[in-house]
C-alpha cells in the first residue's frame, strides 16, 4: 500500500483496485526501496490529466501507477523483454499505457513528471534528454547514495528539491 489511492499487488492477492504486477524477468514489483520511493513521489506529484514518462520502465509499474491515478503515461526501455512484460502488465490491468523502446531523443515532450529508477551513471548520461523532456518534476531512484553527486552535477542548473537516503540508496527530486 503506497497510499489510500495507490496499491500494488501480485495478481493472486486479489486486492480490489490495485495495480497488478506479475513478478517476472523485468525489474519492478514495488518491493524494492527504489521502486517504492518512485511510487510515493508519483502518488504525491501526479495529477489526473497530467503526463508521465518512465525511462527504463522495467515491469512498467511506475507508468501503470501513473495511469491508475489518471495520468497519460509512456514507458520506454532498451530491453525488449522489459517492454513485453510492461505491455502484458498494461493488458492485465486494463490500462492504456504506451510501452516501447523509443530512444529518448525521438520522444516529444515535455511531460509533467519524468521518472527514472536507474543507476546514477545512467541518469547522468541521459541528463540532457531528461531535462528536455520535463516540464514539471524529475524523480530519480536506483542511485547508490555515494553516487548521488553525479546526478546533482549532471542535472545542473536544476537544484535538487528533495533528497532521501535509505540505507545504500538515494532518491532525488528535481523541478524543471
Amino acid at each position: 500500500v503506497i497510499s489510500p489511492r495507490l496499491t500494488i499487488a501480485a495478481p493472486w492477492h486479489e486486492v480490489a483496485g490495485a495495480v497488478l504486477i506479475e513478478p517476472g524477468n523485468a525489474f519492478g514489483t514495488g518491493d524494492h526501496i527504489t521502486t517504492r520511493s518512485c511510487l510515493v513521489h508519483i502518488d504525491r506529484l501526479g495529477k489526473a490529466g497530467g503526463s508521465l514518462l518512465d525511462v527504463g520502465c522495467g515491469s512498467g509499474i511506475l507508468a501503470l501507477a501513473a495511469a491508475k491515478l489518471g495520468m497519460s503515461a509512456w514507458g520506454t526501455d532498451i530491453d525488449p523483454d522489459a517492454v513485453k512484460s510492461a505491455q502484458d502488465a498494461a493488458t492485465l490491468n486494463e490500462l492504456d499505457v504506451r510501452f516501447d523502446a523509443s530512444p529518448l531523443d525521438t520522444i516529444p515532450g515535455p511531460f509533467d513528471l519524468v521518472v527514472a529508477n536507474l543507476y546514477a551513471e545512467v541518469i547522468a548520461a541521459l541528463a540532457p534528454q531528461l531535462r528536455r523532456l520535463a516540464k514539471g518534476h524529475l524523480v530519480f531512484a536506483g542511485i547508490l547514495a555515494d553516487r548521488a553527486h553525479l546526478v546533482d552535477a549532471a542535472m545542473a542548473p536544476l537544484a535538487c528539491e528533495y533528497r532521501n537516503i535509505h540505507g545504500d540508496w538515494a532518491s532525488l527530486v528535481f523541478q524543471a
